[in-house]
């Protein structure tokens, strides 16, 4: 309800304004009458008016003179000015100083009304926006009181392989940004994987859900543990909780808070997602677990709004920090060469590395731990990528168990095979999701008149909903949904140019039931109705 103050050194021009208007009908509960500035300072001082009615033409101080002061000492006041003169210079003077509207005296109230109305629609849109201001701020608090950015790069750098694994670097790392890395801590990796906004969002909106999604994992997620919460350069939701060496294991208080976050993030943000939990790891074996969710959420296809646990899914990772066949630099630096997809330089990398007689007097475990360094590097960077080693017949075949190596001598043509297979797979990887929006728009055309899903879609290319949602975002700029309706109006506008169909048939046709909602949409899309693009195509 709101408060108009109506300031008139005539009395029975107060009276007739009071009366004139159905105040109660415009919302409005307390109408204050002022018959000079003075008054109207007071009752300005001592109360919040939403909106002041004034004549300009008044004894003493006059109307713009209070205009001028409620703008600096009460500027969520909107304002209506009286006058009895027409000249447009006093109407010019009185929007200078931030006047809603000017109405000629005596007052047409019809006019009074609409202009009051039009003036508390905008006090009405002020508060909103004075609302949405301040739980803005609120969150851009939150936002600048989040996890510190050094501590949140330092586990990107970690999993991006750009930091070393080097006790000694970790231990410097650790002291610099104030965390406890203990030896013989273990460390659970879990991937956040969003499978579906229930509204649709902008880019802009959908970040900030995002960092919603991150500030409530953080609060249900690491409740009672230790942790942090962050997202990767892949745009990835992460959190990599801590198991401490003499505490004890955390799966069972972790797994239960994950379920309570899946349903406060349907309840509270409107998204489901699956939650993806790798088994504890010794930090240097941390990318190998990061590999590990990327995977199993890749190969995901048909289950969602669960929380994969372990369970019997192993990791294939040594129970000692993995490698120790060789320098971890060593594996750092073929990681680096492999992502930029440089196989020349990383072939000769390998080469100099066997060629300097490093394998001679290996044990079986040395062999073992060399192989499973492999794999991890691969791993690790395909799943940076959105890939998976069994996107490729032939590197699946070479990382099958049965295919290893069996001798130091085959060891380095295998390693050579692999990282080339590797690298061919990343350098297909751009046709392949050229490939997958291909037959995604062939299959949104071919029912175009059809309800269709994102998981009937992600079904339809074998492929995890919520990694295709981010690979076809990455690929296109767009989501599905507008990808559908790119495809929808593309398919009008043909049948609007090419054929006599009624438009309330070519809305049915291409899967809108209400021809407003159809029309709303297509106007929106292409600028004009439907009526006026068949009009100008004719």
């Amino acid at each position: 309800m709101y408060r108009v103050l109506i300031v008139d050194d005539q009395y029975f021009a107060l009276i007739g304004l009071q009366q004139g208007v159905d105040w109660q009908v415009l919302g409005v509960e307390d109408v204050r009458l002022a018959e000079n500035v003075g008054q109207a300072v007071e009752v300005l001082e001592q109360h919040e008016v939403d909106l002041l009615i004034c004549d300009i033409e008044m004894p003493g101080k006059n109307g713009l003179e209070l205009l001028a002061w409620a703008e600096q000492h009460s500027p969520n006041t909107v304002t209506i000015m009286l006058t009895c003169h027409a000249d447009f210079e006093y109407a010019q003077r009185a929007l200078h100083l931030g006047a809603f509207h000017y109405l000629l005296k005596p007052v047409d109230y019809e006019q009074l009304n609409k202009a009051a109305s039009d003036a508390l629609a905008e006090v009405r849109r002020q508060q909103e926006q004075r609302k949405f201001e301040l739980l803005m701020h609120g969150y851009q608090r939150k936002w600048d009181h989040q996890l510190p950015l050094l501590v949140e790069r330092f586990w990107q750098d970690i999993l991006s392989q750009r930091s070393s694994l080097h006790p000694t670097s970790l231990q410097r790392s650790a002291e610099i940004y104030g965390l406890e890395l203990r030896p013989g801590d273990r460390y659970i990796l879990m991937l956040m994987g969003l499978e579906q906004w229930k509204e649709n969002l902008s880019a802009r909106d959908e970040a900030i859900m995002e960092y919603a999604l991150r500030n409530l994992a953080g609060e249900l997620v690491l409740r009672g543990l230790e942790g942090v919460v962050f997202q990767d350069h892949a745009s990835l939701n992460l959190a990599i909780v801590y198991e401490r060496n003499d505490g004890a294991p955390v799966g069972g208080a972790l797994e239960h808070n994950c379920r309570q976050f899946l349903s406060e993030c349907e309840r509270l943000l409107h998204c489901s997602m699956s939650i993806y939990i790798s088994p504890p790891v010794l930090l240097p074996e941390i990318v190998g677990a990061y590999a590990y969710v990327t995977e199993r959420e890749q190969r995901n296809i048909r289950r969602s709004r669960q929380v994969f646990t372990p369970g019997k899914v192993p990791m294939h990772h040594s129970t000692q920090p993995m490698p120790a066949a060789a320098p971890l630099y060593v594996f750092t630096e073929w990681a680096t060469v492999l992502e930029l997809g440089e196989f020349e330089e990383l072939d000769r990398r390998v080469r100099q590395w066997f060629g300097e007689g490093k394998t001679d007097g290996w044990t079986e475990e040395s062999h073992r731990q060399l192989i499973h360094g492999v794999l991890f590097v691969i791993n690790a960077v395909l799943a940076k990528k959105g890939l998976s080693l069994h996107g490729s017949a032939e590197l699946k075949q070479l990382t099958d168990k049965e295919n290893y190596p069996k001798h130091s001598i085959a060891l380095k043509d295998w390693t050579r095979e692999c990282f080339r297979a590797a690298v061919r797979l990343l350098q297909s990887s751009n046709s392949v999701s050229s490939t997958v929006v291909a037959k995604i728009r062939q299959y949104v055309r071919s029912r175009i008149g059809e309800e269709i899903t994102r998981d009937e879609l992600a079904s339809h290319v074998y492929l995890n909903p919520a990694y295709l949602s981010r690979m076809f975002k990455k690929e296109t700029g767009l989501s599905l949904s507008d990808a559908i309706i790119q495809e929808r109006i593309q398919e009008a506008r043909r049948m609007l140019e090419e054929t006599e169909y009624k438009i309330s048939d070519i809305a049915e046709k291409v899967g809108y039931a209400s021809l407003g909602s159809f029309s709303n949409l297509f106007k929106r899309v292409v600028g004009v109705t439907p009526q006026q693009y068949r009009a100008k195509k004719r």
